[in-house]
C-alpha cells in the first residue's frame, strides 16, 4: 500500500519550514491543509480525527496542569515556612513526654517501694486488703 502523504501530513502538522537566523534556527509549522486535518483521508480504515478538537482538549488539560502546578508550588512554600516552627514544637512535645515518662517511672517505683514496705511491716493486714481489692475488681467485671 503506497500513500503520497508524508509522516508530517499524516500527523497533521503540515510541512515544516526552517528559517535560519544568525542566532538560532527557528522551526515554524505551516498551517495544516483541509486534506491534512482528517487522518482517515491519508490512511483508509482509521476513524476521522478532529485535530482542532484534540488540540483544544490538550490545551484545556495543559491549563489544568499549570493551575495544579501553581497550587502545588504555593503548598510547598507554605510547608517550607511552617516546617521550622512545627519541628521546634515537636521537639518540645517530645521532651515533655520524656519528662512525664521519667516522672511516672519515679512515681511507680515509689509505689512499689511503699507496697513492699507495708507488705513486710504488716503482712496480715496487707493480705486482707489485697483480698478485698481483688473481690472489688471481680465485682466490677461481673456487672
Amino acid at each position: 500500500m503506497t500513500s503520497s502523504a508524508s509522516a508530517e501530513e499524516i500527523a497533521g502538522i503540515g510541512p515544516v519550514s526552517v528559517s535560519v537566523s544568525a542566532a538560532t534556527p527557528k522551526l515554524e509549522p505551516s498551517p495544516p491543509k483541509a486534506a491534512e486535518t482528517a487522518l482517515s483521508m491519508a490512511v483508509p480504515g482509521l476513524p476521522a480525527l478532529d485535530l482542532n478538537k484534540t488540540l483544544s482538549i490538550q490545551n484545556e488539560q495543559l491549563g489544568i496542569y499549570r493551575d495544579l502546578l501553581e497550587v502545588l508550588a504555593v503548598s510547598e512554600q507554605e510547608s517550607a515556612a511552617l516546617f521550622p516552627e512545627l519541628s521546634k514544637s515537636l521537639v518540645t512535645h517530645i521532651s515533655t513526654i520524656n519528662r512525664l515518662k521519667e516522672d511516672l517511672q519515679n512515681v511507680f517505683t515509689r509505689i512499689r517501694a511503699l507496697k513492699n514496705h507495708f507488705q513486710h511491716e504488716y503482712p496480715d493486714t496487707f493480705d486482707y486488703v489485697q483480698s478485698l481489692h481483688v473481690e472489688e475488681l471481680d465485682d466490677e467485671y461481673e456487672e
